[in-house]
């Protein structure tokens, strides 16, 4: 097997910087239409990480992850590391890290990137899951956006 592999999507977000990356920092309240729903289980105020999990729809069938997610405000960056869910029945190791790029005062990008390694070598890379976080992104704009 090939070890540790990633991918790389990013999306154009039309709003701050700042103010997406918020939703992230706040650690909850990241609900789309794909999220059926998002449980804090550990939230240590005076560390910048938590342990949720998330209960999502992805190719129309309900998925739960088990994730310690952890937030670099310095740098607008949040990792989800997978600790027990769906994902690791593919997976040895799952991680996604999100990083909040200012492109202008209006637009940023949210660069994901993926950093896993198969079960075996059957086993496809996650595409199906940078589809859902790409739909994901542009529905949590699109609700931020209805918000303001």
């Amino acid at each position: 097997m090939a070890g540790v592999q990633t991918l790389e999507l990013e999306i154009q977000v039309n709003m701050t910087a700042e103010r997406f990356f918020k939703t992230f920092k706040k650690k909850e309240g990241n609900f789309t239409d794909k999220t059926e729903a998002v449980s804090v289980h550990r939230d240590d105020p005076t560390s910048n990480s938590s342990i949720q999990i998330w209960n999502f729809i992805i190719d129309g069938k309900m998925e739960q992850i088990k994730e310690k997610i952890e937030v670099d405000e310095e740098n607008r960056s949040v990792s989800f590391l997978a600790l027990e869910g769906d994902v690791l029945k593919q997976y040895k190791s799952y991680k996604i890290t999100l990083d909040v790029v200012p492109k202008d005062d209006q637009v940023c990008i949210a660069k994901w990137t993926w950093e896993y390694e198969k079960l075996n070598d059957d086993v496809p890379p996650p595409t199906r899951y940078t589809a859902f976080v790409a739909d994901y992104t542009r529905d949590l704009e699109t609700r931020l956006l209805s918000e303001s």
